[in-house]
């Protein structure tokens, strides 16, 4: 994603960021709810780290920094650096316009640039956790609507629901006086009326109504009338719509112009017909999971700004290297299997030791015939970081190591394969033997569950951690 031209000024890097963020939250119909704010305080931590970076950059320690100096190091760290990018930040901390950067200049106006576009960051992964949950609730409400509807012989769901929201009405009137009006619903033999709102020309309702809709062909028939005193209620005006231009299940806001004495007059109605809730949640769940896709491709992009600007999301100034990148493409694999396959993997922590225990067990019975030290050995390890406590170092040394063992093991299992074998023989060694090997055999594919598992609590661990040192 480049930046419009119009925002290529110094200083709206960040701004482009969040505003990105604010667009694709108000394109999506599943708005949530942010939680994450960024402290604008720049951590002393972060003052440190950039001042040790000022002063490699600064090659003829003038105290001060040219652009020259500052492109030649970023480019150094990363050969992604962008010279238009980095030309950018350079003028948006050269306050002065003397052609060189103060420590001061440097500090406030670079971090500046980098916060703004880690903020983005971290809201749009909120923004993707929260809508992956809304998505694991809607797969449960989809499986369970496929369950239970049951459909009519007028092709409608039963108890079909028909909602209408009276919101406001504009420009009422009668001969004498400001009107006292409501509104009267009727669809399917059924009636309900707003409250009266006294004396005015644009009452504001704001009343939400239901119906039970059993054939759908009809309309929804809305009359306002104004209260009558001593007389009958006075019809102001009425107006009738199809059910069937709310066939799409989405929600319609709608001006609905009156006929009658008051044609002049208009009334607001949100209407949602749900006919097929199988439907209706399989729009949803595909929308949703469009968004998610979106959101995550974005966070991509938002990090590769990061890069651009000669650092990265998750430390200042560190160079990524092939162990970075590796490792940023297993997890990226892994989290799309988790998310295709795992919809609901529940509390991480205690389904990583069950499923610990579980391989400890199957080593222990492997070791019934062969002496399985290194599985044995990977167990005590990873029980003694369960219980002492994880370190995201920790976590890549467990997956590094999980993944030799699992290569060790496909070796040996592709060896013994024979011995995959369930039925009982007259040698009891034999018998020992296999059981011993399907045990081995069963904790080869549990390795790889174990792995995603891992991966995902290591995922979650970053976050958090991520998350204490943009807010520092």
């Amino acid at each position: 994603m480049m930046i419009p031209e119009v925002n290529k000024s110094p200083l709206n890097l960040a701004k482009w960021a969040l505003q990105s963020v604010e667009n694709r939250t108000r394109s999506s119909n599943f708005q949530v709810n942010s939680r994450f704010a960024i402290d604008p305080r720049i951590s002393h931590e972060r003052r440190i780290q950039l001042q040790k970076a000022f002063d490699e950059i600064d090659k003829d320690k003038s105290g001060k920094i040219s652009y020259e100096e500052i492109y030649s190091y970023l480019k150094e760290i990363n050969d992604e650096a962008d010279e238009n990018y980095v030309r950018t930040i350079f003028d948006s901390m050269d306050a002065n316009h003397d052609g060189q950067v103060s420590i001061d200049e440097f500090l406030g106006t670079y971090l500046e640039q980098v916060n703004g576009i880690s903020e983005a960051i971290a809201r749009l992964k909120q923004q993707i956790g929260e809508k992956k949950r809304d998505f694991e609730g809607i797969i449960e409400q989809f499986e369970e609507a496929k369950r239970t509807e049951r459909i009519n012989s007028w092709g409608i769901m039963e108890g079909s629901i028909l909602t209408v929201r009276v919101a406001e009405a504009q420009n009422l009137s009668v001969v004498n006086g400001k009107p006292s009006a409501y509104v009267n619903l009727l669809c399917e033999r059924q009636q309900i009326s707003t409250k009266v709102i006294k004396n005015d020309r644009n009452p504001v309702w704001d009343e939400t109504f239901t119906f039970k809709i059993s054939v759908g062909t009809g309309e929804l028939l809305m009359q306002t009338f104004n209260e009558g005193t001593v007389s009958k209620d006075d019809l102001l005006g009425t107006t009738s719509i199809s059910l069937q231009e709310f066939k799409d299940q989405k929600k319609h806001e709608r001006w609905l112009q009156l006929s009658g004495r008051n044609s002049t007059a208009r009334v607001s109605l949100t209407i949602q017909w749900i006919h097929k809730k199988t439907d209706y949640l399989e729009n949803i769940k595909d929308e949703l999971e469009r968004d998610i896709t979106a959101d995550t491709a974005e966070v991509t992009r938002l990090e590769n700004e990061m890069k651009k600007l000669g650092t990265n999301p998750l430390g200042m100034f560190r160079k990524e290297n092939w162990l970075d990148k590796l490792e940023a493409k297993i997890v990226s694999e892994v989290e799309k299997t988790a998310d295709k396959h795992f919809h609901t993997l529940g509390n991480l922590d205690i389904i990583q030791r069950i499923m610990l225990g579980v391989f400890t067990l199957l080593a222990v019975f492997t070791s019934f015939t062969r002496p399985d030290l290194a599985n044995l050995t990977w167990a005590g390890a990873i029980w003694s970081r369960e219980l002492g406590g994880w370190t995201l170092f920790q976590y890549r040394i467990a997956g590094g190591t999980l993944l030799a063992l699992f290569a060790y093991d496909f070796l040996w299992v592709f060896a013994d394969l024979e011995y995959l074998v369930f039925a009982v023989h007259e040698d009891p060694r034999i018998n020992l033997y296999r059981f011993s090997f399907i045990m081995g055999f069963f904790n080869f594919i549990l390795k790889a569950l174990l792995f995603i598992i891992m991966v995902k609590s290591y995922i979650s661990a970053r976050d958090k951690e991520n998350q204490k040192i943009l807010a520092s």
